[in-house]
């Protein structure tokens, strides 16, 4: 008999209605988790100890991705290995490259010389658009593009917003470039350096300085007459801040700027799973701020 009333209680206290939203990396989760009440569980695709240039699906990964009630990714192009699952949903996805609106930024060519550790059979980071381009996949970093999508999975899946959502998202949105631009505004010459870039959506609009970049692909590392060439560039340039992704080459960093202030900041958030995304995008602004200040 307990038992029995046990049951009738949690099914009492249990929301009538739910839905999930699957997003296949945590910075859009992030987005999502702003825009969604309790009643809308939201997850993130891609687990934090997943290297995000070698993506490999395990079944219960797949599984989500099938049984979701709304799929949010990025497009085939920057994530192929969930095209064809995507494919096969019955219910609504919504890829970000779709969106009318959505900013892009592609690259120059990669360069390597013959002694580059690169791996040609390897998955690659960058999505190639054609020979001598490539696709940046790090689109979350573009508060316009988030503003897009945010309207975007509104109207897909209305039910569940959050009180005043998403219109309350969107005003304090907007009020982020235009403010840390001006924050930035006199570091806006400062010379830094990261790995391999992944920054772009982010700094360009805050006008921040191209940073000397050391390789353009996460995994492949400069050859010998690079590195030489990079340091060189550093003294020349007085690099004094360093911006380090997880996945850089920390050794190799160490050696090209030994002086160099560094900042540890994850551009898909997977240090930060506590923050939304307006609150984890103050926190990589405040890394940038910290580095480019200490390099004065």
């Amino acid at each position: 008999m307990r038992r029995f009333w046990l049951t009738i209680l949690l099914l009492t206290c249990s929301p009538a209605w739910s839905q999930t939203i699957v997003a296949s990396v945590e910075p859009l989760a992030k987005v999502l988790r702003g825009l969604y009440g309790p009643e809308v569980e939201v997850l993130t695709l891609l687990q934090a100890n997943q290297n995000p240039h070698q993506l490999a699906l395990s079944p219960r990964q797949a599984l989500l991705v099938k049984q979701a009630d709304l799929m949010v990714w990025l497009g085939t192009s920057v994530e192929a290995p969930l095209a064809p699952l995507v494919a096969r949903r019955g219910e609504p996805s919504i890829a970000l490259l779709d969106l009318a609106g959505v900013v892009r930024r592609e690259g120059g060519a990669h360069e390597h010389d013959e002694h580059d550790d690169h791996d040609h059979d390897h998955h690659r980071e960058h999505a190639h658009s054609g020979d001598d381009a490539y696709l940046d996949p790090h689109l979350w970093l573009s508060v316009n593009n988030m503003l897009v999508l945010s309207d975007a999975v509104a109207a897909a899946l209305p039910e569940g917003l959050a009180d005043q959502q998403p219109g309350a998202w969107r005003v304090q949105a907007e009020q982020f470039q235009p403010r840390w631009r001006a924050r930035l505004a006199p570091l806006a010459q400062v010379p830094w350096l990261t790995y391999h870039h992944p920054w772009g959506y982010l700094t360009d609009p805050l006008g921040l300085a191209e940073p000397v970049v050391v390789s353009e692909q996460l995994d492949a590392g400069p050859g010998s007459r690079r590195f030489v060439a990079l340091a060189a560039q550093i003294r020349e340039q007085g690099v004094q801040c360093m911006i380090r992704e997880p996945e850089a080459r920390m050794a190799m960093l160490a050696r090209l700027c030994p002086d160099c202030r560094t900042e540890a900041l994850d551009p898909l958030g997977r240090d930060q799973p506590e923050l939304d995304y307006l609150a984890w995008l103050e926190h990589l602004g405040q890394g940038f701020e910290r580095c480019l200040q200490g390099a004065l």
